[in-house]
């Protein structure tokens, strides 16, 4: 119970000793069932309190001995230079606490849009999250973002409302905007309790309605929050109007509770309807069970900064969000073509097991199991770092089994076998060898270089078991990861050409690092294109490459990533040999299409290839290859060293990159496009050519292709532009001056107007939750129920070029009040009168 923790805290003076005490488990820590485990993240919009919060549960726990302050650039979890600097998250950090004999993974992740790549992968190894919000600013747009984002993986959310010692918090207001705009019902755990200090109100600690506890932080005494002051309610010591606030809290608990559970109902009548005497274990165990099916948010409240509330915050992640245990069974298919790990085929392979066909149980003491194998560790790769001293390093999440030091594992994604000699758990920046992390835990391997990769399945049998892996095993998926396609771009230099290998060597550990950051090599211009999510993201590589790793370079400004693509193809084939060899040659055609290169008939013909990003398609015709090729295979009279596949990726690969630098008009990469290869040959009786002719081949007869076709007319080639799905919050009064800006300044198509929420019954519905649910009172409501009311969303699709700056324009048009969100739709073909209009950025791109 929270009040006697809350005793404790007071009793265990210094407060070393309690640090000291948490120390002397530590060695424990990874010995901590699957049960008693928790993996969560902390989602939030931007300088919502997401690091502080998170320093302060490393301080409680005992895992640090002096909580870290972004102000001071000196927390754990932000420890990159740039991070440090700027007082933001940008990468998300792992750490591992014990709490109240459990153990908490916590991934701390970014709330900047530009990093929703960070928050994405993260969220893909989580089972629980904690949302924290801003008491003052209440639901922003990235926390709406990152809500759904979750909410779409199914994970139980508990929420924390932080900063409610500013001026200006609303802990009852913040509530509403939850159930409002976030679609969701509420259990205030917690309320907010104020003291009446030279005329204003002074938030000094929380109202633990479960234990009917009133909590008060002595902040005068101990600056730290380790000294708490714990009341009854019950009997009136706290105040017959804190006493009435929990009876009215309990009472709409119990009524949202029993729309699910019916065992509350029953604990409620079997105590003479008396609300405040319904148990703590009863309401606990009826929060946990809405909590994890989704259908209540438990609420929380406090001031991460002043060290109040994040205990009883630590207690709800404990008692509320999932054990490994109790998560549903993560998505794992396994298909047999070795070929689809070189490349993916739309030509697709059928699974010999799909999710459904592979057997998966969950152990009570050992978690999941995979095919009936207990030895058969599955684990997920989801980041991957360098670190200064141990070099490259791979998070992982163990799924099924143990992943042991000095074992043997398969990377599915390559079919490649890897010696893993050291296991660690990470410490924000520092990590702790271990000799195994068991399934539910998340853990780090050291010196993978480029074996290891973000979104990579990794299987293993254990250190004394076998090191060989059944057909089905070795090509085991667990859920990819989607990395989104970059959307800005910049150039990069070195300052002197000796500067070169150097910065090559940084952007290679960046791009490691980072799968949403792309690179692209300009041979017109002589430049390297970094290509990445936002102007933000690629002004952190800048300063990444100059300040943290010291690479002498020059940057030019950011532009948007547009493309080039063929708009009227005319079937007409181009040819090309190879300088040295006319019997090294190959025959294409260009064709088109608009959309999704998955949703068209090209993705479902034999012989084709997808590229993801370019969302184009080369389609080896299954005619193309000679017939004495095949038959020299089939009746094995085949004398090359290489293989008949080999030569088939080798001459891909180079209409790949043909594809990526062929833009006639601008020199841009090729986006949307089908390439049919019609023929190619090789000579196979003679052992001089290499298949990197084919290289040549490829790239060469693909700018032959884009010569030949806009030579006929420059508008046989368009340009494409990013266009993203734009959603605007505002008030009703300023719609009108937000709607005009965006349809003639930023171009914009306007889709709908909504009110702000999903639908109109979900609106109507939060409506009436909001006004059902009790809160207490705040003097910040004022206008509460005109803002859910008058909140306008409006969505749009935008070119992207116009909305870079636009919510310093936003915010200058209503008062401060606007905000949006925006993710990414497609390319979509520019107007001539667009295409006027950005001639000049595309002759710097």
């Amino acid at each position: 119970m929270v009040f006697r923790r809350a005793t404790a805290y007071i009793s265990l003076r210094p407060c070393r000793q309690l640090h000291a005490s948490c120390f002397r488990l530590e060695p424990k820590l990874n010995a901590v069932p699957p049960a008693k485990t928790r993996n969560i993240g902390i989602i939030a919009h931007i300088d919502a309190g997401k690091t502080t919060t998170t320093e302060r549960m490393l301080f409680y726990s005992g895992k640090t001995s002096r909580i870290g302050n972004v102000d001071e650039g000196d927390t754990v979890t932000d420890y990159l230079p740039s991070e440090r600097q700027r007082g933001i998250t940008i990468q998300s950090a792992a750490i591992s606490i014990p709490w109240n004999r459990h153990k908490i993974n916590i991934i701390d992740t970014p709330g900047h849009a530009d990093f929703t790549f960070e928050v994405t992968r993260s969220l893909r190894v989580l089972d629980g999250a904690v949302t924290i919000l801003d008491a003052v600013a209440g639901v922003e747009a990235q926390t709406e973002k990152v809500w759904r984002q979750a909410a779409a993986l199914k994970i139980p959310r508990i929420a924390y409302i932080n900063k409610m010692d500013r001026p200006g918090a609303g802990f009852s207001r913040t509530v509403k905007e939850i159930i409002a705009k976030l679609q969701t019902r509420a259990v205030c755990v917690n309320l907010p309790y104020f003291e009446e200090i030279d005329s204003e109100l002074k938030f000094k600690g929380v109202i633990d309605v479960i234990h009917k506890k009133l909590l008060l932080w002595d902040s005068s005494a101990s600056q730290d929050g380790t000294k708490i002051k714990a009341l009854d309610v019950s009997d009136g010591s706290a105040g017959e109007n804190i006493r009435d606030m929990v009876a009215k809290s309990r009472e709409s608990m119990v009524e949202t509770l029993g729309e699910f559970d019916e065992g509350i109902i029953e604990s409620f009548f079997e105590h003479n309807e008396d609300y405040m005497a319904i148990p703590a274990s009863i309401l606990q165990k009826s929060i946990a069970k809405s909590t994890l099916a989704n259908e209540v948010t438990p609420v929380y409240c406090g001031s991460s900064f002043r060290n109040i509330g994040v205990q009883p915050l630590m207690d709800g992640v404990v008692s509320y969000l999932p054990s490994p245990l109790q998560i549903e069974a993560p998505e794992i298919t396994s298909t047999s073509s070795k070929v689809a790990k070189k490349r993916k085929k739309v030509q697709k392979t059928k699974t010999t097991a799909t999710a459904e066909g592979i057997p998966l149980t969950m152990d009570p003491h050992k978690g999941l199991v995979v095919n009936h194998n207990h030895n058969l560790t599955v684990a997920l790769a989801f980041k991957v770092i360098t670190h200064p001293a141990r070099g490259v390093m791979a998070f992982f999440r163990v799924y099924s089994g143990k992943l042991a030091a000095n074992s043997t594992v398969m990377n599915t994604r390559t079919g490649k076998k890897l010696a893993l000699r050291k296991i660690m758990l990470m410490h924000g920046d520092t990590p702790e060898e271990v000799s195994q992390i068991s399934a539910g835990n998340i853990g780090v391997v050291a010196g993978t270089d480029d074996d290891i990769m973000t979104g990579d399945t990794l299987v293993s049998h254990g250190v004394t078991h076998s090191k060989t892996f059944s057909d089905l095993e070795a090509n085991l998926r667990l859920h990819p990861i989607e990395i989104p396609p970059p959307l800005f771009n910049s150039s990069i230099e070195p300052a002197t050409a000796g500067d070169a290998r150097y910065m090559n060597e940084c952007i290679k550990v960046l791009l490691r690092e980072d799968p949403s950051l792309h690179v692209s090599e300009d041979e017109d211009m002589g430049q390297t294109v970094l290509s990445g999510m936002g102007e933000l993201h690629l002004e952190i590589i800048r300063d990444r490459l100059l300040n943290d790793m010291k690479a002498k370079i020059r940057l030019r400004d950011l532009a948007v990533s547009y493309k080039e693509t063929v708009a009227r193809p005319n079937g007409m084939s181009s040819s090309c040999d190879h300088f040295d060899n006319p019997e090294i040659n190959a025959t294409v055609v260009f064709d088109a299409f608009e959309g999704d290169v998955n949703e068209t008939p090209y993705a479902d013909e034999d012989g084709a290839i997808i590229l993801e990003h370019e969302n184009s398609v080369i389609i080896l015709e299954p005619t193309a290859t000679p017939a004495y090729m095949t038959s020299a295979v089939k009746e094995r009279r085949w004398k090359l060293d290489y293989s008949l596949e080999e030569l088939q990726d080798s001459l891909i690969q180079g209409c790949t990159t043909g594809l990526s630098m062929a833009g006639p008009r601008f020199g841009l990469p090729l986006h949307s496009c089908v390439l049919r290869i019609k023929s190619w040959n090789f000579p196979i009786e003679d052992k001089g050519p290499q298949p990197s002719a084919l290289l040549d081949v490829g790239r060469r007869t693909v700018s032959k292709a884009v010569k030949d076709l806009s030579s006929l007319s420059e508008e046989n080639f368009g340009v494409l532009e990013p266009i993203m799905h734009t959603r605007v919050h505002v008030d009703s009064g300023s719609m009108g001056d937000v709607m005009h800006d965006l349809n003639n300044r930023c171009s914009a198509t306007v889709l709908a107007v909504e009110d702000s929420g999903d639908s109109l019954d979900k609106q109507n519905w939060a409506r009436e939750e909001a006004e059902r649910i009790y809160l207490p009172p705040d003097y910040t409501m004022k206008s509460a129920n005109q803002d859910l009311t008058e909140r306008k969303v409006i969505i749009a699709e935008t070119p992207l070029k116009e909305m870079v700056g636009y919510l310093s324009k936003l915010r200058s048009m209503t008062q401060g009040r606007g905000v949006f969100d925006m993710s990414y739709i497609g390319m979509r073909r520019v107007s001539r009168e667009r295409l006027d209009s950005i001639k000049s950025q595309l002759t710097f791109v």
